[in-house]
Parts: structure tokens; C-alpha cells; sequence
């Protein structure tokens, strides 16, 4: 199943809005129970009814299209819900670019009002009013505290909610809206230590949410370096070790990825396990290329001038 927590900053300042990207799917840490994420995903989203009556879709944010999950997502969190990934995905969406059957779909900016129909490109109706929507989305949600020249229309309809202070959000989840800048959240939400730290710890009693009210202190950061320091990073060494042992070119590069994935590099070691590996790669890829164009017969080709010239054969040293 995949889990929300791959987002980055885009757009154009000051309005510059999370963005969540892809999300990889695969077998789930916690796979008993559906698993707490920070961000809300608009793909496939269901809850008891009250949610579209608390946290209703904006009505004042025409040609909005990216943005908009953040805005639902923090909205309601500051209303009290919370997101959980589901224990297995039920339901697909199609977004290969090149499938024919994608072709026929229209696109939400060629709608009317759009004097460039089929067009996003800057100085078009489409693109002034996408700015100026983005501009009350980011305010609502305070990730533009900068911004105060926004469309303010049923601000209290379409605002944050009062259970839970939305800058409690951006401190658990290492979102600075100053610099509009974002920590990764990997290490964090799909290892599971998210939901074990708060939904195991500070799930209400009657099951009605999670208490963020005994999170102000806890230190995200740190959660995560201790996850690395625990899990990623002895696996990585490990890795690292068993593919110098087998010493072939796939295995080398996985153990790299992963030593990478765990940030392996900015821990000083004696052994200088990631550089030994990378050497190595670098040899093989290089002992592999000579060899294929010795035998590629392409370049075998005869000698130039007086020396007279059968085909030219070479033997690869060790």
C-alpha cells in the first residue's frame, strides 16, 4: 500500500504550496491495521460524513488543481481528524501519460474563462486566477504567513478548524513556512515509528483520535536520526560488507542505494565502507566496458597506414 509522506514545496512565491509526489507502494510495516500519515491524499479519501460538512471543498479557488490536497489535509487535521494509509489498496488510478485511454480525458483549464483554452502558460486568465487562488489557499492554511492581500470570502467557513493549532502541524512534521522548506518524512511515517509513537501512545481513550495535546515537545528530528542510527544505517554496513564479499555490479549498486537511503555517508567510520563500495562499482563498470568493445566486432577494425592491416586483436589483462 503506499503512505503519504513524500512532499516538497512548488509554485511561485510568495504563494509556494506542499506538493505531494509520488508515493511508493509496497509491502506494509504495520500490516494489521491501517497505519497514520500526516497528509491527506484526494485519490482515495472516505470518513463518516460530518468531514465534508467540516472541511468542505473551497469554494473560492478556481483553476486550483495542485495545492489542493494540502489545504484539505491541514484544514482538517486542525478539526481534529486524522489520516490513516488503508491496510491494502483497493482502488487505482491511471495516470500514464502515454495510455490511450487517458487521451480523450479533458483537462480541468480548458474550462470557459480561459482565453488560451488548453493552456497553462504565463500571462493567460487561466494563469493570474490560478495565482491569485493559490495565494488564498496558502493563506488560509498558514503556510503564506507573509501573504495578507488574499480573497478573504467565508474565510471562517473555508479556514482552519480550532482542536488542533495548525503550527503544532508544521513543527511535528518539519514544515518551515518561513523559507517554505520541507524535511523528508520517509524515515519517519513509513517506517511505522509515527504511528507507534502517536496513535500507539496518545490515541484517545475512547478512540476518538489522537491527543496532540502531549506532543508539543517531541522532537520529529531526532525520532529520525534515531531511526537511522537503529535500523537504516547498521543495514546499510551490512549490505555494504556483503557486497564487497560477492563483489558483482547489482549488488553493489543496491547496497550503495540503500547506503544512501540511510544518509550513510554523513557518519564518519574507519572502515570507509561506502567509498570502498563505490571504488569497486567504479572498477567493474570500467573492466566491463573495455571488455564488451573488445569483442564488439565493430571495432575491430583494421589498422591505418603502412603497417599493413589485418583485424587488430587484443587480449584483456587482469
Amino acid at each position: 500500500r503506499p503512505v503519504m509522506f513524500n512532499s516538497a514545496f512548488e509554485g511561485r512565491a510568495p504563494a509556494r504550496y506542499l506538493r505531494h509526489g509520488a508515493q511508493p507502494e509496497e509491502e506494509p510495516v504495520i500490516a494489521d491495521s491501517p497505519m497514520l500519515q500526516p497528509f491527506w491524499a484526494a485519490g482515495m479519501s472516505f470518513a463518516r460524513g460530518h468531514f465534508v460538512s467540516r472541511v468542505p471543498y473551497d469554494c473560492c479557488l478556481p483553476m486550483v488543481f495542485m495545492g489542493e490536497e494540502i489545504s484539505i489535509g491541514i484544514r482538517a487535521w486542525t478539526h481534529g481528524y486524522d489520516m490513516y494509509a488503508p491496510s491494502a489498496s483497493v482502488v487505482f488510478h491511471e495516470y500514464a501519460q502515454k495510455s490511450a485511454r487517458r487521451r480523450h480525458v479533458h483537462l480541468f483549464w480548458e474550462n470557459a474563462g480561459s482565453k488560451k483554452k488548453k493552456s497553462r502558460t504565463e500571462g493567460s486568465d487561466s494563469e493570474s486566477t490560478s495565482a491569485a487562488s493559490l495565494k488564498r489557499l496558502t493563506a488560509l492554511i498558514g503556510m503564506a504567513p507573509d501573504v495578507t492581500d488574499f480573497d478573504k470570502t467565508e474565510a471562517d467557513v473555508y479556514g482552519l478548524g480550532d482542536k488542533r493549532p495548525v503550527e503544532l502541524f508544521y513543527k511535528l512534521f518539519l514544515v518551515n513556512v518561513r523559507d517554505r522548506t520541507a524535511q523528508p518524512l520517509c524515515k519517519f511515517v513509513k517506517t511505522g515509528v509515527m504511528h507507534r509513537e502517536f496513535h500507539g501512545k496518545y490515541l484517545r481513550s475512547d478512540g476518538r483520535g489522537v491527543d496532540y495535546s502531549g506532543l508539543g515537545d517531541f522532537d520529529t528530528a531526532a525520532a529520525i536520526r534515531h531511526e537511522l542510527d537503529t535500523n537504516w544505517r547498521p543495514k546499510a554496513r551490512q549490505a555494504l560488507r556483503r557486497a564487497l564479499e560477492m563483489d558483482e555490479v547489482g549488488w553493489l549498486r543496491n547496497a550503495l542505494d540503500l547506503a544512501k537511503r540511510a544518509e550513510l555517508a554523513a557518519v564518519r567510520s574507519d572502515d570507509s565502507l561506502p567509498e570502498r563500495a563505490q571504488q569497486r562499482l567504479d572498477q567493474l563498470l570500467r573492466r566491463n566496458s573495455l571488455s564488451q568493445a573488445q569483442q564488439d566486432p565493430l571495432n575491430n577494425k583494421g589498422a591505418a597506414g603502412g603497417g599493413g592491416g589485418g583485424p587488430q586483436r587484443h587480449r584483456l589483462g587482469r
